[in-house]
């Protein structure tokens, strides 16, 4: 069975904040990150359950997207795979998922 992927709002805010700074450099910087991230997601309709849990909070599972990082759950009743954040691995991303889980 396929499941669905919805971004939540958090998510599409950090798709457009990636988006804005990638442009500064180079256009097919964005298209290839979109590419990637779109084929990725597009994965996990059929194998949600194929990235690691995220280590600190087992809800959810994270996917690498090169320099990025893409937090995602898996709501099985609904059959909806969740993206919740994406950040830059450079970022201090535990203290980053533990507020946003806070504030779920």
């Amino acid at each position: 069975m396929s499941y669905h992927p919805k971004i939540l709002d958090a998510g599409e805010q950090d798709i457009k904040t990636i988006e804005e700074y990638l442009a500064q450099y180079s256009r097919s910087a964005v298209r290839r990150f979109f590419e990637s991230m779109k084929e990725r997601i597009r994965s996990l309709r059929t194998m949600p359950f194929s990235c690691p849990e995220y280590e600190l909070d087992p809800f959810f599972r994270r996917m690498v997207l090169g320099d990025y990082i893409l937090f995602y759950s898996v709501d099985e009743k609904r059959k909806l795979v969740i993206v919740h954040r994406i950040f830059h691995h450079s970022r201090n991303i535990d203290r980053h998922m533990s507020e946003y889980r806070e504030s779920m």
